[in-house]
């Protein structure tokens, strides 16, 4: 018989009835509690592309990106074929795994060594930890994948001595690679610990059905996601493409990524933006190794260095602005050795260690609540935008999309016309003045859709917390003559050039800007020139100006809108200041719209 903590796995996993009875209430509570998660939209770039491949699997046109998450996508696939729609088929997924988070871990923990209350302490916390409870509502495969994860751990330690268990554990480890193929760095030490045992005992036939399940159903899952993609070479081709971005951009072969030193802190110490509560739990973690270390208990070490092959490829190969995402998968060790932590401090006492993780738990609960209200009662704001578009854009009308939604936009707008662009607004300007823009910020004069910068900021990954919807019109590309954009205003010098979109028929253009007359010898001449022809010149005798023209478009080519001044500023010159530019006008508000 094995020896890992203890003389016999099978004592420590037995429970009695009251055990059972807090296990259950427990498992359910927080099971329900899993509901109050549920999304009210779709958020971020990987649920676009979830829910495209669900609609139409194919990893090669990245439905969804490589290497396809084969088993999350078809799990999602049975319940969307029962009529639910993609996105929230993936939501299903997604909150049933969430609901087997807390059994799971328990029984993980109980199979690592760990004592009642600390399995279930250490569950719980993980349970409630902010970011591992909003990603159970949403459309990622995370949550699933580590729920998985734990049940083919628990099994694999179980099957130290027993092949039953081992075979099984295979089994649902290749399950738990076919969701996330990062999964078998997890499942690799207990893997390997429970064949030891097995060639120990001399089951080599176990062994090798061992080997050849879990290869079948993990080789499988991928072998049918090149199929369904159109062929292997396609397939590895767009794995080679993604592998490739996370080499260059996530991984530490990029030359801006932070320091190591910085990216182990946001992975390891406050993937949650929640510091006090975060550090406060690697505190605990650090006295429950360290008591472990002291007293030889191996069940905190066999946890910690479980996780250390995924610990050391998040360090080096993910990207750390997704770090609240991809620490689910490990802030489990965190959460079970607080619990064991605080049971040191307690001196074992259940009464003293359970009443201390539930503190925990419920600080965790009042912290993440607001966030959960906003998460589950409000589209986010770029889906508000897309759902605008598709109320109120007539069918054959170009819509621009920011190309950081673009799964986003695909899955919403279909066949809509619909062109993606990035941060280059001449992209747009050249074709239709007419055309929608869906921009990912706060555009004035436009329809704006926000989230507020709080706790929901800090725990989902920082984007699409703004949105917009406006005219092509609106978007104007500064060129030769203009400084930076200061905000709510933008200086020019002596002269400039703007570039206006294509109009049909006649457009209003509207000039309201500032003249540092307090600074001139005498009041300006201003002289403004639309394609060449001068639509009006007058004298700054005010330093606010503001003017509205009606003027004809170009129907061919973007506007060149020209503004000249005969005065300027340097206020370097002038003393008093470090500003060594020559300052003309300061332009609060340019706009250019259809004549109604």
């Amino acid at each position: 018989m094995p020896a890992i903590a203890g003389p016999n796995l099978r004592e420590w996993c037995r429970l009695s009835r009251a055990q059972k009875n807090v296990l259950l209430i427990l498992t359910v509570v927080i099971a329900l509690t899993r509901l109050l998660a549920l999304a009210h939209s779709m958020f971020d770039w990987d649920e676009g592309l979830f829910s495209l491949g669900v609609r139409d699997f194919n990893v090669a046109a990245y439905h969804p990106h490589p290497p396809g998450y084969p088993l999350f996508v078809a799990a999602a696939k049975v319940v969307h074929f029962l009529g639910v729609s993609e996105f929230r088929s993936l939501q299903v997924v997604v909150v049933l795994g969430a609901m087997c988070l807390f059994p799971a871990l328990f029984f993980f923990a109980r199979e690592l060594g760990f004592d009642f209350t600390t399995s279930v302490g250490g569950a719980a916390l993980f349970a409630f930890l902010p970011n591992v409870w909003l990603h159970g509502g949403t459309g990622y495969s995370d949550v699933p994948a580590i729920a998985v994860c734990f049940i083919a751990c628990a099994l694999l330690l179980r099957g130290c001595d027993d092949t039953r268990a081992y075979l099984l554990g295979a089994a649902v480890l290749g399950i738990a690679a076919g969701i996330r193929p990062t999964n078998l760095l997890i499942g690799v030490v207990p893997a390997l610990l429970a064949t030891y045992y097995q060639i120990r005992r001399r089951s080599f036939v176990a062994v090798l059905l061992a080997i050849l399940i879990g290869g079948a159903i993990a080789g499988g899952s991928y072998a049918g996601a090149a199929i369904e993609s159109g062929g292997m070479k396609d397939y590895l081709e767009a794995v080679r493409i993604q592998s490739k971005w996370v080499h260059d951009i996530d991984s530490y072969h990029n030359p801006y990524r932070p320091p190591l030193g910085q990216i182990a802190k946001i992975f390891f110490l406050w993937p949650i933006q929640q510091r006090q509560q975060t550090v406060a739990l690697a505190i605990l973690a650090l006295v429950s190794l360290i008591h472990a270390i002291a007293t030889r208990r191996r069940a905190p070490l066999l946890l910690f260095a479980m996780f250390v092959p995924f610990a050391i490829l998040v360090l080096f190969q993910l990207d750390f602005a997704a770090a609240t995402r991809y620490s689910i998968a490990y802030l489990c060790v965190h959460a079970v050795l607080a619990a064991d932590g605080l049971g040191v401090i307690a001196r074992r006492s259940p009464r003293v260690q359970a009443t201390l993780c539930a503190l925990f738990v419920v600080l965790f609960v009042v912290w993440t609540w607001p966030a959960l209200q906003l998460q589950r009662k409000s589209d986010a704001p770029l889906v508000s935008a897309l759902q605008w578009i598709l109320r109120n854009a007539k069918p054959g009308e170009l819509v621009f999309v920011h190309g950081g939604i673009e799964p986003q936009a695909h899955f919403f707008l279909g066949d809509r016309p619909n062109t993606v662009y990035y941060d280059e607004p001449d992209q747009i300007s050249l074709l239709s003045g007419d055309a929608w823009v869906l921009d990912l910020k706060v555009v004035p004069g436009a329809h704006n859709w926000v989230w507020p910068h709080k706790r929901l900021w800090r725990v989902m990954r920082r984007r699409n917390f703004e949105a917009s919807v406006g005219r092509a019109s609106s978007v104007v590309v500064f060129g030769h003559g203009w400084y930076g954009d200061e905000g709510a205003f933008r200086w020019m010098g002596a002269e400039s050039t703007t570039k206006l979109p294509v109009l049909r028929g006649k457009g209003k253009l509207r000039l309201r800007a500032y003249a540092p007359l307090d600074g001139l010898d005498a009041p300006p001449a201003i002289e403004v020139q639309l394609n060449g022809a001068t639509i009006e010149r007058f004298t700054a005798t005010k330093s606010d100006i503001d003017k509205t023209w009606t003027v004809p478009s170009r129907k061919d080519a973007p506007n060149e809108l020209r503004i000249l001044t005969s005065g300027t500023v340097n206020p370097k010159a002038r003393g008093g200041s470090d500003d060594a530019r020559d300052l003309g006008l300061r332009v609060d508000a340019l706009s250019w719209n259809p004549q109604q």
